[in-house]
């Protein structure tokens, strides 16, 4: 990515867009990208505004009706943003007395036993792998 993406304050109708990209899991026009709640012409313009954020990029050209329309892609992974706009909710919380250790807590409540055994083992992992990074620094 070439410059950092306030998602927390991106436009319904980008991360829309964004949304419909990810879920086509190729480029599309903008055409492809209009719908009956989102039209042509704001396609047309959010795309603009889009591609002067770095959200996206044209990556092609393809052939629409009798015209070429510019292809479009994310400049960021659907995981990124996703774990961008987690992070910043995280961070931007008002109950202060929430930590990472009881949100995770209410994460597992919901799950069943493989599945939280699995989630435990990774956690085990990243928290290994953190405090090896930290010691390395001292």
């Amino acid at each position: 990515m070439k410059k950092k993406i306030d998602i927390y304050k991106m436009p319904p109708r980008e991360v829309e867009i964004l949304y419909t990209l990810w879920d086509a899991r190729r480029p599309l026009i903008a055409s492809e990208i209009a719908n009956e709640e989102l039209k042509l012409a704001t396609v047309h313009t959010t795309l603009k505004r889009m591609l002067k954020k770095d959200v996206l990029e044209v990556v092609d050209f393809a052939k629409s009706g009798n015209v070429y329309g510019r292809c479009y892609q994310p400049t960021i992974s659907l995981m990124e943003f996703e774990m961008s706009r987690l992070c910043e909710l995280f961070l931007r919380k008002k109950c202060k007395e929430i930590t990472l250790a009881s949100f995770v807590a209410e994460m597992l409540k919901g799950m069943d036993d493989a599945d939280v055994l699995k989630e435990l083992d990774e956690l085990e992992k990243v928290i290994k792998q953190k405090r090896m990074e930290l010691m390395d620094k001292k």
